[in-house]
């Protein structure tokens, strides 16, 4: 498996909270069903951010039956943490 423990959510919370700004806060400069780049780049970014968070929770301590929650087997947070810089460069560079 690529993920272990709660480590699906790594790709979940970015896609849900893209999906949540389209559908909150649609970007009038584009047409109805699509989303901007800066929409994309923020609901990437703040649902990465979430997943660090939760990923630094998650895996503080060390759990009985000895799951971790990883993603490609990494600890998520460190691929959220990536997927959140990503996303914090390619807005400041546009």
């Amino acid at each position: 498996m690529i993920y272990r423990g709660a480590g699906w959510v790594t790709l979940l919370t970015p896609l849900a909270m893209v999906l949540l700004l389209t559908w909150l806060w649609p970007d009038p400069s584009v047409k109805p069903g699509n989303t901007s780049l800066m929409q994309l780049l923020m609901g990437l970014g703040i649902g990465s951010a979430i997943n660090v968070v939760l990923g630094f929770v998650l895996n503080r301590e060390l759990h009985p039956d000895g799951v971790r929650h990883h993603f490609f087997f990494i600890p998520m947070q460190w691929p959220a943490l990536l997927i959140m810089l990503a996303c914090t460069v390619i807005a400041l560079l546009k």
